[in-house]
């Protein structure tokens, strides 16, 4: 494994993974990224990169986004800043205009550890197993989950076509059960976070899903195998401590809070 910060290597990949379903174009302070089709969900409709060297002129920034996205019938439901770039004035501009600011741990994997995957628990490809694949991912959603949810699953399915995006399902008698994937940018893997279905919280299925992945990603001979979790998601990170990841940096989005997402931009 390398020594260089899981932080760029997600950020580098999380780009990877929006141009999948989404366009891009570049305006002075970041890239808008952004999808007609799937405009209703944040990682499609998001300003991201966003480099601002002087605090004065964060507004400036702001209003080029907005004005942007308007244009084109479209609302900017997430910013996500460069790596390095300070973010205090940033997170109170940002939250006075209704963004709700999340912070994540950017994790490394640091050796290949050895998980016992459960006999009773079959790891398959999802792009043979598409219908499961569909309902895993609509079974997995949070409760508070307040986005739309067949948008969603339907923008997931459609990156199975991408052949550097290894996604997989959990089958536990014939029933879907969860899901995870493996992202390859050059030689960096990233794991995107692992995903129970909510009637089958059980810790066998991600440990399944988890040595699934990372069995794949040593296959592959990636250099670099990062994933991220919430700094809320306390048991998820201890899941992750456990497979061998280690914290390795931090970094922020902010989210336009779920009662303005679906104001009329015009």
């Amino acid at each position: 494994m390398t020594e260089r910060s899981a932080v760029g290597a997600v950020l580098r990949v999380e780009q990877a993974y929006g141009l999948q379903v989404c366009e891009k174009e570049t305006l002075d302070y970041g890239i808008a990224y952004y999808s007609e089709r799937f405009a209703r969900l944040p990682e499609c409709c998001q300003f991201r990169e966003v480099l601002i060297e002087d605090a004065a002129k964060i507004g400036r920034a702001f209003d080029q986004a907005e004005q942007w996205f308007t244009e084109r019938g479209m609302t900017c439901l997430r910013w996500v800043p460069a790596d390095g770039m300070p973010t205090a004035e940033l997170t109170d501009f940002l939250t006075e205009r209704g963004f709700q600011k999340t912070e994540f741990i950017a994790m490394t994997l640091t050796g290949w550890p050895k998980l016992e995957a459960p006999a009773d628990v079959r790891v398959l490809p999802a792009r043979a197993m598409r219908a499961a694949f569909r309902r895993a991912v609509a079974d997995s959603l949070p409760p508070d989950w307040q986005g739309p949810s067949e948008l969603f699953s339907e923008a997931c399915e459609e990156r199975l076509d991408d052949a550097p995006f290894d996604a997989f399902v959990a089958m536990i008698e014939n029933e879907p059960a969860g899901w995870g994937a493996l992202h390859q940018v050059g030689d960096i893997g990233r794991l995107t976070p692992i995903a129970v279905s909510r009637a089958c919280k059980e810790r066998r299925v991600e440990t399944a899903l988890l040595a699934h992945g990372l069995a794949l990603a040593k296959r592959l001979m990636l250099k670099i195998v990062c994933t991220t979790v919430a700094e809320s998601e306390t048991e998820k990170f201890s899941s992750l401590e456990r497979a061998g990841f280690v914290p390795d940096g931090r970094f922020v989005q902010y989210d336009r809070a779920a009662g303005d997402r679906d104001a009329d931009p015009s």
